[in-house]
């Protein structure tokens, strides 16, 4: 089990001026994904959907989206990384609650620049699906896990973007 007393990253892994030009080639692509009902997955009252995406490198990003199958006008956000050995799942309890969730599994080995900006890249895909600005999209980590150091970078990029 991961160490509850977690060093946060490196104060220059904070600095806009280090991502400056990553976030500008990321933005000449816009972010586009394919998604594929999971029928397999899904409930009469929760929509499952996979999820792809090319990510800044070219590597081809995989992941779930769920949501009720009623939607609500206010609708949370939220996207969850799960770890490479764990299989992706939709949080059901939450999403029945009303949260549109995506769940996102980097590939083994993925570099701490490449997870950050595909985290970007995934808050910038499910805002521009939900009409909301990428700053509203919750990094979730459920309780008693850290938040991973890719969360953090990035949510200090995404704070920075409105």
């Amino acid at each position: 089990m991961p160490s509850q007393k977690r060093r946060p990253p490196h104060p220059l892994l904070l600095e806009h001026g280090y991502w400056r030009n990553r976030l500008q080639t990321l933005r000449l692509a816009r972010p586009s994904a394919l998604y594929t009902p999971r029928p397999d997955l899904s409930l009469p009252s929760i929509t499952v959907e996979e999820f792809r995406i090319r990510a800044h490198d070219g590597l081809r990003l995989t992941g779930l989206q769920g949501r009720r199958s009623l939607e609500l006008t206010e609708a949370r956000i939220r996207l969850r990384v799960v770890p490479a050995e764990r299989i992706p799942e939709i949080d059901r309890q939450a999403v029945a609650g009303g949260v549109i969730e995506y769940v996102l599994q980097f590939p083994a080995g993925r570099r701490l620049e490449d997870r950050v900006l595909d985290v970007v890249r995934i808050c910038e895909l499910a805002a521009a699906r939900a009409g909301v600005e990428p700053c509203e999209v919750q990094l979730y980590s459920p309780s008693g896990v850290p938040d991973p150091d890719e969360f953090l970078i990035a949510s200090e990029l995404l704070a920075g973007m409105v």
